[in-house]
């Protein structure tokens, strides 16, 4: 999943390198570009950790509610 991010962030940072203008573009180095691009991948792999934590949450939840009968084995 890491590839789908860093594409997602990829275009992000090129969507808002295209939006600048010339001068704007002139002051941001390509490093920073970059430094932009790993900030917005992070962002987004905490945002599907979180995602997970809440899905795990609630499958505990939905079987919490489940009745096991018992076989009496």
């Amino acid at each position: 999943m890491g590839d789908h991010h860093e594409e997602q962030a990829r275009q992000a940072v090129e969507r808002f390198r295209d939006s600048l203008d010339d001068t704007a573009r002139d002051h941001i180095s390509a490093a920073q570009f970059e430094d932009l691009q790993q900030l917005i991948q992070q962002l987004l792999s905490r945002e599907r950790s979180h995602i997970a934590d809440l899905m795990a949450a609630i499958a505990r939840s939905l079987r919490s509610g489940v009745d096991i009968p018992e076989i009496g084995l």
